[in-house]
């Protein structure tokens, strides 16, 4: 088993840096995904961390080491980056963790119904995971919740119709950072309120980043400080 994280994590460290793309990323697809059903018998599934398992499958077969990477500077060519071979793996990343979100309101909806609004639920959920033994966490916050049991059938509504409406951050830049920013004060709070963490959704965000339109202000930014006043 250290042997095959070993060799997962040089995997996944050769592809973070686009060395030997073509190879280092079905690697980590392969190894990533492997490990992950050992971890739970093949049978387990882990919301948090399948879609990292499909975007990294959409990576081993998208040419995501064609401009910012060391297979490029070796090459010393970069291709355009433009074009729907690059546009439709990012729309596919995007699409399949806003599906994450959306499916897991529909579960909710679809299991508990109405019930999912009772006001002991969210206080009762936090605390049984604040109790158990399954997290590393010491987390207390999930006492002060009973105080306020009134008021949390409109946070966990919120909590739905956001997840709900995440499809919107694919298609439209303004209702993008609503969502993101939200899903940013989500996660924090399920890990102190709940002792729960998604530090892969969280990274899985930065597929929803304009990369060329950041390029473009740094080179605004390095522009404007080389000379001053034009």
């Amino acid at each position: 088993m250290l042997t095959l994280k070993g060799l997962m994590v040089l995997s996944l460290f050769a592809a973070t840096l686009g060395c030997l793309t073509n190879l280092s990323t079905k690697s980590s697809a392969l190894l990533f995904l492997f490990y992950e059903g050992l971890l739970r018998s093949f049978s387990h599934f882990n919301h948090d961390e399948m879609p990292a398992v499909y975007i990294l499958i959409v990576l081993a077969f998208s040419p995501c080491g064609d401009a910012f990477s060391c297979d490029s500077w070796r090459r010393q060519t970069r291709p355009r980056p433009s074009g729907p071979v690059y546009g439709y793996p990012i729309l596919l990343m995007r699409i399949l963790l806003a599906w994450s979100y959306f499916t897991s309101a529909l579960i909710k909806i679809h299991v508990a119904g109405l019930s999912y609004l009772d006001p002991d639920n969210l206080p009762g959920l936090a605390i049984v995971h604040s109790l158990d033994n399954l997290h590393d966490t010491n987390f207390r916050w999930a006492f002060w919740l009973p105080q306020v049991r009134e008021y949390t059938p409109i946070f966990v509504a919120l909590v739905v119709l956001w997840e709900l409406s995440f499809p919107l951050a694919i298609f439209f830049k303004r209702a993008r950072l609503i969502i993101l920013t939200m899903g940013v004060f989500f996660h924090l709070g399920t890990l102190f309120f709940m002792n729960i963490f998604f530090p892969y959704h969280l990274a899985m965000y930065l597929v929803f980043v304009d990369w060329g339109q950041v390029r473009r202000r740094v080179q605004a930014l390095l522009h404007r400080s080389k000379f001053p006043g034009k």
